[in-house]
Formats: structure tokens, C-alpha cells, sequence
């Protein structure tokens, strides 16, 4: 598979940013139509989502979402020509009552209210941007990338597709990945006969715990969103995490049963 010539242009912008210790405003380059598509079809996108599209430039993922999925949107752009371009071409899609255009900086703004986010950015405003959406983002909120990862966030999914047309600065392939904002699991559960220990890396889970105070292996635990899941032993565990309480159904021996447990600080 040949390197896209994009992903290389902004790493090479992105090389030089560090040897001049200064980060000059990201290169505007937009996003193949079918990419836009697929990008908001990964994410599962439908009318009750709000997609923010941080460093939004002409609109076109935006526009998509309103006009394709019946969605919300929200575009963040620092360029204000930009921003005039993206309302001129919402209004010309008969999309302009359902999307709006900010002229912001994607690492100040607000994205507190996005169900889905999408991002072409370079791979040092991914990592600023990083915590942010962990800790604003409600769980469960997919965040879609063109083109770059995040370092030590492992995706959810991850998919290569060919680009149907010709489009300048981008060569003929295109990587996309989907992360689901996990909720928060980690601490100490307890329910029934039940101790759990929960170490968290986004939505990979590490267990350690007890079964009527007998240890037992745990396996298999993550995060999607809120949904969680574990194996301990022969029992599995589906449920969800709810603030403080761990609420699901443990399957063990063919017979299934109600368990919750309680989260202490």
C-alpha cells in the first residue's frame, strides 16, 4: 500500500515545527468526499448525534452529517474566511439551521456537547487535545481520525480504505480510527461476594479480585463506552458503569443472574 502523500506532508510540517520550537497554525488540507462519508459512517453517526469537526475548514464533514445523516454539527475553525466559506456552503446544501461554524481554536473551544468528533489534525495537536477528550466528553462519544492516531490511546477500530478520485494532496489510500471515550472504572468494587480492584487505561481494564475472598483470574475486561465487560473464572460479567455503581448480568454454569456492585473511594 503506498504512503499517503498527505499523511506526509503534515508529519513533515510537524518535524519542522520541533526543530524551530514553534508550532505554526496546522496546513489546510480537506478530506476526500468518500473519506467524509466513511469517517461518519464509522461512528455510527445518525440524526440524534452532534458531530464537532475540530479544525473544520470549508465545512464539507459537517455539512455531511447534517445533510447525509440528519445530524447536528458544530465546525471549529481558526481560519475566519474559512468559517464565512463554511456558512456559505451550508446554506447552499439548505443544511444552515442545523449546523453552525465557530472561528476558535480546537484546544480552547467547546466540544462538552459532541456525540461524535471528527479530526484531521497533526499529530501534536492530537496529543494537546488528548485529555480533553477523555475528561469533557460524556462516554460513549466516538471520535473519529483521518489519517493519525493518538499515542498511547489504542483504537477501537481501525480502517484502510481506497480513495475513489483523485484529490489534491492525498494519495490513493486513507487510514481511519475510531476511540470510544470510555467511562471511568478504575477503584475498589464490592457487591455480594464480590471485591474487585479495577486498574484503568482508557478502555483496557486490568483486574485484580477476590470471590468469596478466594482470588480469582480475571480476563477479557474493557471499556466501550459506558458498556463494561469481564471474565472471572468461568462467570462472565456484562453491565455498565453508572457513576458509582456497576450494574449488568453474570452468566456462569448456563444460568444468568442480576449483579451490582458499589464503588468505594
Amino acid at each position: 500500500m503506498r504512503l499517503r502523500a498527505a499523511a506526509w506532508a503534515l508529519l513533515a510540517l510537524a518535524v519542522l515545527a520541533r526543530a524551530e520550537d514553534a508550532e505554526p497554525p496546522p496546513p489546510f488540507i480537506t478530506t476526500p468526499n468518500d473519506v467524509v462519508e466513511r469517517m461518519l459512517r464509522l461512528a455510527g453517526t445518525t440524526a440524534a448525534d452532534t458531530v464537532v469537526d475540530l479544525g473544520s475548514g470549508d465545512g464539507r464533514i459537517v455539512i455531511a452529517a447534517a445533510r447525509q445523516f440528519g445530524a447536528r454539527g458544530i465546525g471549529i475553525e481558526l481560519n475566519g474566511e474559512l468559517v464565512a466559506k463554511s456558512r456559505e456552503n451550508a446554506r447552499r446544501a439548505g443544511v444552515a439551521e442545523r449546523v453552525s461554524f465557530v472561528e476558535g481554536d480546537v484546544l480552547t473551544a467547546d466540544i462538552s456537547r459532541a456525540s461524535v468528533v471528527t479530526v484531521y489534525l497533526l499529530p501534536s495537536l492530537l496529543g494537546k487535545l488528548q485529555p480533553r477528550f477523555v475528561y469533557e466528553l460524556a462516554p460513549g462519544t466516538r471520535i473519529v481520525s483521518h489519517a493519525f492516531s493518538m499515542a498511547g490511546w489504542r483504537p477501537d477500530r481501525v480502517e484502510h480504505m481506497a480513495v475513489s478520485e483523485p484529490h489534491p494532496r492525498q494519495g490513493d489510500d486513507s487510514t481511519l480510527y475510531v476511540w470510544v471515550v470510555p467511562a471511568e472504572a478504575r477503584g475498589t468494587w464490592r457487591g455480594g461476594d464480590w471485591r474487585l480492584r479495577i486498574y484503568q487505561s482508557y478502555q483496557e481494564l486490568d483486574i485484580d479480585g477476590t470471590r468469596d475472598n478466594d482470588p480469582i483470574p480475571f480476563s477479557a475486561a474493557r471499556m466501550d463506552g459506558r458498556r463494561v465487560t469481564w471474565r472471572a473464572g468461568n462467570a462472565l460479567f456484562r453491565g455498565e458503569v453508572d457513576g458509582e455503581r456497576m450494574r449488568g448480568e453474570l452468566e456462569e454454569g448456563g444460568a444468568r443472574r442480576p449483579l451490582e456492585l458499589q464503588r468505594s473511594r
